[in-house]
């Protein structure tokens, strides 16, 4: 994401209305003016760190730092990544980084929304839902929920806003900003809501549940992953503390909208998955350029007395918000268990970086420095991995509903091990659901984003 979208989401530990801030802080206003009046100096230190770590630093072109199109830092690293393969080294706020990664905090809405297609053509209005909130935040304490429609903002009907219009509203940054939504629930009930920039706490595994088929028992377990933080790491002791020894038939891991993180607790996903692992099995190796390619590093899958010992293989939820990290779980499960993907083509990222404190204590800039593959050597999915069973993800019921657009097809797969019907979603009662298509949500808030190594 570009940085204007980092710098509204400075964090700090506190989600109660009345202990927020109502402006913009300073870190944010001097982060701004970092990346767009940046010094000929600043902007030489990061050619020459994209000299050293770049993957593709032989392909760097010939730029004049001194031309005043460059004293904005975007417009630099975008001149200066290759094209195609990348889209994702990126400018973020130091303190909105480090807040995010390491104390597992955020200042946003908390909300990620989506647009639904109409299946009718001449239908032309604007079908916007919420995909989902963050637990702690604004939007899910005033009681929004994934599904529910968006029928305005500020007093204006959405079909009126258009889409753009309604991202700009929330363009402005800054803590202690409030917009009203008015928002229709499942049950036709319409309601308008004041929703604000809160610091919160994230809490990136949650949703968790049991789905026992009435008929044969089996049992699948699901659990959401929203980012790989290091807040994810702890909790996931956590999630296989009450759900390991229950002895689940099939495991449901949603990453459906989890672009990545830190390369370490996604390595704990796959191993709390993979529990047969042994001494030395490798998760993935990160392959730096021929200037550093002594720091080549593996990832070794660490051995938990409480993971899950006996599954041959797990389902994972996708879309092209799948990215990354995320990624980086299917590549490296797939020599040793069967990896199901249910959904979307995910984002094609096998790529890593580490933050190099471009600006002191403001700016830091994730360049792609390694490529990850797994233990066969197995790293080429820049175009994403193609899911085993294709669905759409239509965010109108929760998580944890048997009949979800993704989650049934998953339950479906783990009974009759095979993909349901073409064209059709076959929930576990035997009834079918036509799934419209949604495009990639979009969230108020920037994300652990790619693959990150702290």
């Amino acid at each position: 994401m570009l940085l204007a979208a980092s710098v509204t989401a400075c964090g700090g530990n506190s989600g109660a209305e009345q202990n927020l801030k109502t402006d913009v802080t300073p870190t944010e206003n001097s982060a701004f003016t970092a990346v767009t009046a940046a010094s000929v100096g600043t902007r030489q230190k990061l050619l020459a760190h994209m000299e050293d770590r770049y993957l593709w630093y032989q392909n760097l072109p010939e730029l004049d730092l001194s031309s005043d199109k460059y004293a904005d830092l975007r417009e630099l690293l975008e001149d200066l990544k290759k094209q195609p393969e990348d889209r994702f080294s990126t400018l973020v706020n130091a303190v909105t980084q480090q807040q995010r990664l390491n104390q597992g905090l955020s200042g946003s809405y908390g909300l990620r929304f989506a647009v639904r297609e109409n299946l009718d053509p001449s239908d032309d209005s604007v079908d916007l839902r919420i995909a989902s909130v963050d637990d702690f935040g604004s939007v899910a304490l005033a009681g929004i929920q994934r599904g529910d429609r968006i029928i305005g903002a500020q007093g204006v009907p959405i079909d009126d806003l258009g889409y753009e219009g309604f991202l700009d509203i929330f363009a402005e940054p800054g803590l202690g900003v409030r917009r009203t939504l008015q928002i229709r629930h499942p049950d036709g009930r319409e309601q308008s809501y004041v929703i604000t920039r809160t610091e919160h706490e994230l809490n990136p595994v949650r949703k968790q549940t049991v789905f026992t088929h009435p008929d044969t028992g089996r049992q699948v377990g699901y659990v959401l992953i929203e980012e790989f933080i290091r807040l994810t790491s702890d909790q996931l002791a956590q999630y296989r503390a009450d759900y390991s020894w229950l002895g689940l038939d099939d495991l449901i891991i949603d990453l459906r909208y989890n672009g990545g993180g830190l390369v370490s607790a996604s390595r704990d996903l796959a191993s709390s998955i993979y529990g047969q692992s042994q001494s030395g099995d490798v998760y993935t190796t990160l392959r730096r350029n021929d200037k550093h390619d002594d720091e080549n590093y593996s990832y070794l899958y660490r051995r938990y007395d409480n993971a899950f010992d006996s599954f041959s293989r797990v389902f994972i939820l996708t879309t092209g918000s799948t990215c990354s990290a995320s990624e980086e779980v299917i590549n490296g499960l797939k020599p040793f268990i069967e990896v199901i993907t249910i959904g979307s083509v995910t984002c094609g990222k096998p790529y890593a970086s580490r933050s190099y404190n471009l600006v002191p204590d403001l700016i830091n800039v994730n360049v792609l420095d390694s490529r990850s593959v797994n233990a066969l050597g197995e790293g080429d999915f820049d175009t994403g991995f193609t899911p085993t069973c294709e669905a759409t993800d239509d965010p109108t019921l929760p998580y944890t509903d048997p009949e979800e657009s993704l989650v049934s097809v998953a339950l479906y797969y783990a009974e009759y091990n095979r993909c349901p019907p073409a064209s059709a979603i076959v929930l576990n009662d035997g009834g079918v659901l036509h799934s419209a298509p949604v495009t990639a949500p979009v969230s108020d808030v920037t994300k652990a984003n790619g693959a990150i190594l702290q």
